[in-house]
């Protein structure tokens, strides 16, 4: 993505790809570890881990958005779309080494 950008030069967009490609990878960490949590305790306990990780993930969705009130459509467009495409490639990782 970062060459794409540099070829068509949008340089200033790199940072936004290298924020959203971080956001997506603690982000991914943290779904990670609840999910571990919970499948380690009973259930109501699991129920509280998984409503917290929903708090956080309607938290998060809130700061993208006052985030991006405040900052060029480019910018958020390149962040955004790199969060996606990293969190479903991780996810699709997730999911194939749990099929071992």
């Amino acid at each position: 993505m970062t060459i794409q950008l540099i070829s068509a030069g949008q340089i200033f967009l790199c940072g936004s790809i290298l924020i959203g490609a971080m956001l997506s990878f603690f982000y991914f960490l943290s779904t990670a570890a609840r999910l571990e949590t919970a499948a380690k305790m009973n259930q109501t306990q699991a129920k509280k881990i998984m409503l917290v990780g929903l708090i956080l993930r309607l938290l998060m969705v809130f700061i993208v958005l006052a985030v991006a009130a405040h900052i060029s459509t480019n910018l958020f467009l390149a962040s955004s779309v790199c969060f996606v495409v990293f969190y479903i490639t991780s996810l699709g990782v997730l999911a194939y080494n749990e099929r071992r």
